[in-house]
């Protein structure tokens, strides 16, 4: 008898189990299905405690087949989550949100590229033709002659090339609370970002017939770099600590000891010269801006990693424009992000407007090895594993002779292989096969 009860038990749960999982999950909040492996002791202590409870309980992860629930739609969970926050703020019934879900799926449904559809083809149409309406000036210029920014033609062959050196790096340093509004602390620290060399203040005057030289300092531009002069002498002191110096003013004079010694000093000189004073490496001019309601700084060269060290700034807002520094220091996520954002923005200073999609499946394709590859022979194309699609770009002859030297096999999967061979391309319709009965 015992065993007849497990059985019956172990029928009726089975039976839920079929009935709940037609029933259509909630979006989001439940992904789970009622698994059908539950064990029979399981089952008897939940019969047990429904009887003593004297309630038929709903599964409430479930929704009933009665109630259409707008959440049943399939959509990405943030419009989901946008849908759910208009409702509520504009208080829409349960019947206007389902037509509101309605609405914005029949949108999203027109959005969604066809099966079978070349998106590789038409991006590249997409972003090749207006690139040729591009201008071909090589810059201009962020807020005044200071900080000079890459534009038109060359910016956009800079990115898709994934060059390691951009040719015109700019950052926007945004400063922290007690900065930001006091144009004056944030001048202050605008000049303490500019890379000081030793050559940048001094002048070099040489008479070795007497066996001395002499460095001056400017004034002027340790000044206008808000630099001490104890600090200078000090680096002049210390890189040529084997000779005796005097100062004079703004004047440091070295003595020679021997003849022989000229060489080693020449050396040293042209060393210390390269010395740095103070600053952060590869920034060369800084310029204040105001930005909304605070001050920001906008630089010429770039030097993320050092930056965003520094006491003082807002390091969540930290901005360069290069792509390969920012994959080095903030990851690839963020470059492909920024690879996008950087093309995006030529093209719109420009006047020509692609949608965005396009740009991003470049970027994806830029970015999905873990590092930023160019749309160049070096980059994209030589980690292809078709030896005909690594021809069918550059250097045909020695692609093809690689291939057959190591004996590599040709799939023809790709869609240049099988134009090369004269083969229905697998896109659109030729991703169907029928069979003619």
């Amino acid at each position: 008898m015992a065993k007849e009860k497990i059985i019956e038990e172990e029928m009726k749960n089975e039976a839920k189990i079929e009935e709940a999982s037609e029933i259509p999950l909630k979006e989001g909040a439940v992904k789970k299905a009622i698994t059908a492996n539950t064990e029979t002791e399981e089952v008897e202590e939940e019969s047990k405690t429904d009887k003593k409870a004297g309630k038929n309980k709903k599964d409430k992860r479930l929704y009933e087949d009665s109630e259409r629930d707008w959440e049943q739609v399939a959509l990405p969970k943030k419009l989901l989550d946008e849908i759910v926050a208009v409702s509520e703020i504009y208080k829409l019934s349960a019947e206007d949100a389902g037509k509101l879900a309605d609405a914005v799926k029949a949108k999203y449904d027109l959005a969604i590229v066809e099966p079978g559809e070349a998106v590789g083809i038409v991006a590249a149409q997409s972003l090749g033709e207006p690139g040729t309406q591009l201008t071909l000036r090589t810059k201009h210029f962020a807020g005044a002659a200071e900080v000079s920014v890459g534009s038109g033609i060359q910016r956009m062959e800079e990115i898709v090339d994934g060059r390691s050196k951009a040719k015109y790096p700019t950052m926007t340093i945004y400063l922290d609370e007690e900065r930001k509004n006091d144009k004056e602390k944030a001048e202050l620290f605008a000049k303490g970002l500019i890379d000081v060399r030793v050559k940048d203040v001094v002048k070099l005057n040489e008479d070795f017939e007497n066996l001395k030289f002499s460095v001056e300092v400017n004034k002027v531009k340790i000044k206008n770099l808000n630099l001490h002069m104890d600090d200078v002498v000090e680096v002049l002191k210390v890189g040529l600590k084997d000779l005796k110096a005097r100062q004079m003013d703004n004047v440091v004079h070295f003595q020679i000891e021997k003849k022989s010694e000229f060489l080693k000093v020449r050396k040293d000189m042209i060393k210390l010269l390269k010395e740095k004073v103070h600053g952060v490496k590869g920034i060369e001019k800084t310029l204040i801006v105001k930005e909304e309601k605070e001050f920001a700084i906008k630089t010429s060269g770039s030097n993320l990693k050092a930056v965003v060290k520094l006491s003082g700034i807002d390091q969540t807002r930290v901005f360069t424009n290069d792509i390969i520094e920012t994959s080095k220091v903030l990851g690839i996520e963020a470059a492909r992000s920024l690879a996008v954002s950087e093309l995006k923005k030529v093209l719109d200073d420009n006047g020509i407007a692609v949608d965005v999609r396009h740009i991003m499946l470049l970027g994806d394709l830029m970015a999905f090895t873990g590092t930023i590859k160019g749309i160049v022979r070096t980059g994209i194309t030589k980690t292809k594993a078709s030896p005909f699609a690594r021809a069918a770009f550059e250097e045909t002859t020695k692609h093809l002779l690689d291939a057959a030297f190591k004996g590599e096999e040709e799939m023809l999967t790709g869609v240049v292989e099988n134009l090369i061979v004269g083969q229905p391309v697998k896109v659109g319709t030729g991703i169907v096969e029928l069979l003619m009965k």
